[in-house]
């Protein structure tokens, strides 16, 4: 009967993120469902248009939910219709992010002056993570490799050839939570006199093996 020993492995590698990705809401309440579909529009216009000038491809805007319904507020005891609201999501993309790049931090300034919208789930990733990623599993195999080799040492035997090696590897994905609303347009003016600060820290790329090696 062969003797066998499984053990897992884990590499890791670090890289810095060149796309970065949100969404922003408008909410718009009227006496008509159309009112408050020509408010949002506005406003979603408003910000299309920030975006285009800041370079972002209509391919990286994207409307992820548009909703219509009736509003009410509860007065005595009485649900009382105070109008209907319009609420729109577009979730946009920015490409090539890096040290030298502003686009980020620029839109976002120019998004927070236009009032009554949010900003939700700031979040970062890489485009092409095939090095990364050849890289993060060879990691991997060496640890579960040197880990197979020291379990053997300990029982007095040699590590052999792997029988089988199964790969869990993680998405390429840091999400930064970022769920404000945003002030109305003369306060937030006023209150940011520089430019906004959003660090995009690193990316973890992450492979995870599990290997069954033959004992000698």
């Amino acid at each position: 009967r062969s003797r066998t020993i499984s053990v897992q492995g884990t590499g890791k590698v670090t890289v810095a993120p060149d796309i970065a990705f949100f969404s922003v809401t408008v909410s718009e309440l009227g006496e008509t469902t159309r009112e408050a579909q020509v408010k949002t529009d506005e406003k979603v216009g408003l910000i299309l248009g920030m975006a285009r000038s800041a370079g972002i491809a209509d391919k990286d805007l994207q409307t992820t939910s548009l909703e219509f319904y009736p509003e009410y507020r509860w007065r005595e005891d009485e649900q009382i219709l105070i109008g209907q609201r319009v609420r729109q999501t577009v979730h946009v993309t920015i490409r090539g992010i890096g040290n030298e790049s502003t686009v980020l931090t620029s839109l976002i300034d120019a998004i927070g002056t236009v009032s009554g919208i949010s900003i939700g789930s700031i979040g970062f990733s890489k485009e092409n993570t095939v090095a990364e990623y050849a890289e993060s599993r060879k990691l991997a195999m060496e640890k579960a490799i040197q880990k197979g080799s020291e379990y053997a040492a300990a029982a007095g035997m040699n590590l052999g050839k792997p029988i089988s090696v199964s790969d869990y590897s993680n998405a390429d994905y840091q999400g930064a939570n970022r769920n404000t609303m945003m002030k109305a347009a003369p306060a937030y003016m006023m209150e940011s006199a520089v430019t906004a600060d959003i660090p995009t820290g690193e990316l973890e790329i992450i492979s995870n093996v599990s290997v069954v090696f033959e004992l000698n």
